[in-house]
């Protein structure tokens, strides 16, 4: 049969949709691909954990009885000693329980001071001693200054007035080492060697009063036969003083007795407690993190008055799960980011997991305390902290992205371009991270240039690539269907 040329119109037009058809299926086939070339690097496995950050040691101090604040003598951020009185309230607030235990504590005090082998005991009668000692040298000296003069008007007048400055200088030295007192016990060395040093500074001066007392006598001209025989008598009298603060002294030696020092002891801490109702004292080596506490309140028994915490180590306490605490131990290293400065990573680590767990309904945790190492003035008490605690990690390993990796029948691959197209590569996978996953065995080579689905900062900072090296750049790839790229 003769074909007309309708017919071979229409063939052609069936062969052209057919041909325009096929077409069509090839444009889909070329897809916008990313890659990252795989790059050796570190890895690491880290588990997450929340805390807030909390003091090494804190104390919360109240009020112990009832009354009107009368003085706060420390303000937010102040460094606080142990023992410390850090408010008062006014006596004419007080019960008179309170009151009244003024007189009993000072007694019980200079009891146990009576009794206390210390230097603070011996320092008093040295004091008594050396005061009869220089009474005595005194007197002698005046008697031989009375038998001819020994200076001009100019030169007694000047030591009348050193006298003067010395008796200033050891009463002033005096009282600081009274003040200074209750810290001869102290377990803090500083505190001991301050002590000291105000012991040395009381004696020193009490000798420098001493000796510019002689020499006002000595110099101060002769007397007559009636003023002589005075000045005998003055010495006949120095002597014996002397001689009795010498025994005094020397009963020093054998105090104190055990029975007395622990009797002493106990009268003394009774009345102190009492006594101390009045006051707010710190229990604790500090800084003040928190106050209650306003002149001319009103404040009852039991209220919040100071919170004090010891910064000198910072820590953010965690509750880990009996799933990962196997995964935890003491020396651990941790990162921390606090909420309120993500720029930042913190150094950390592990300094206690506890031995046994707390149950709250069918979870149990385990108290784990990881201390800030470094902290600076940013960090503080109560922000809320991401530890980070690096179960494990790998350097100069072989890197790929995590969503890189896919999955099929039991088989991890990545894919990789070779320029036309895509070849899957199999693999072994390492450690791996929120990002980044390490390449331990298979075909892979370093500068492959691996299918990623998206990229993003994260990934390139821990595969340690710059934006500028990421080639980003967009390929048009003929090939079968990316298998794990969506």
């Amino acid at each position: 049969m003769r074909k007309t040329p309708g017919k071979y119109f229409l063939i052609g037009l069936l062969l052209l949709l057919i041909l325009s058809g096929c077409a069509g299926k090839n444009n889909d086939s070329v897809k916008e691909i990313q890659t990252l070339p795989a790059s050796k690097g570190s890895v690491r496995h880290v588990v997450t954990f929340i805390g807030n950050v909390t003091s090494g040691q804190s104390a919360s101090l109240t009020w112990k009885t009832n009354g009107v604040i009368d003085s706060v003598s420390v303000k937010l951020g102040d460094q606080v000693m142990e023992g410390q009185i850090l408010a008062e309230l006014s006596t004419d607030s007080l019960s008179a329980n309170v009151i009244n235990a003024e007189i009993p504590f000072i007694n019980a005090l200079e009891e146990l001071e009576e009794v206390l082998d210390s230097e603070t005991a011996k320092a008093q009668v040295y004091k008594e001693l050396k005061d009869k000692e220089a009474a005595l040298e005194k007197a002698e000296k005046y008697q031989e200054s009375l038998k001819y003069p020994h200076a001009t008007i100019g030169d007694i007048k000047y030591w009348s007035e050193q006298v003067d400055y010395y008796k200033k200088t050891y009463d002033d030295a005096k009282q600081s080492f009274d003040d200074a007192a209750s810290w001869r016990n102290s377990p803090n060395e500083s505190d001991f060697n301050l002590y000291e040093s105000r012991r040395k500074a009381m004696l020193t001066a009490l000798n420098n009063y001493a000796e510019a007392y002689n020499n006002y006598l000595y110099y101060s001209g002769h007397a007559t036969e009636n003023e002589m025989e005075q000045a005998a008598a003055d010495i006949d009298k120095a002597q014996a003083e002397y001689e009795k603060a010498l025994k005094n002294f020397r009963t020093y030696e054998t105090y104190p007795r055990e029975k007395d020092l622990a009797a002493a002891q106990l009268k003394l801490m009774n009345a102190q407690d009492t006594y101390n109702q009045r006051n707010i004292v710190s229990s604790i080596n500090g800084v003040v993190t928190e106050i209650n506490a306003r002149e001319g309140d009103y404040v009852t028994q039991g209220a919040a008055a100071f919170r004090l915490d010891n910064i000198e180590h910072l820590y953010v306490p965690m509750d880990v799960s009996e799933i990962d605490i196997d995964l935890v131990h003491d020396g651990m290293r941790a990162m921390v980011v606090l909420d309120a400065n993500t720029k930042k990573t913190y150094e950390g680590v592990v300094r206690n997991v506890s031995a046994s767990g707390t149950t709250s309904g069918s979870r149990v945790t385990f108290e784990t305390m990881v201390e800030i190492l470094e902290p600076d003035e940013k960090v503080k008490i109560g922000m809320t902290a991401e530890v980070n605690l690096v179960v494990d990690e790998a350097e100069d390993v072989l890197l790929v992205p995590v969503n890189a990796l896919f999955t099929e029948n039991g088989v991890t691959y990545v894919a990789v371009s070779n320029g036309t197209g895509t070849n899957d590569i199999p693999v072994t996978v390492g450690l791996t991270s929120d990002t980044v996953a390490e390449i331990s065995g298979g075909y892979l080579r370093e500068g492959d240039a691996v299918v990623v689905p998206s990229i993003d900062n994260s990934i390139l900072k821990d595969m340690g690539i710059s934006s500028a090296d990421s080639g980003q750049e967009s390929e048009d790839i003929i090939a079968g269907p990316l298998r794990g790229i969506n």
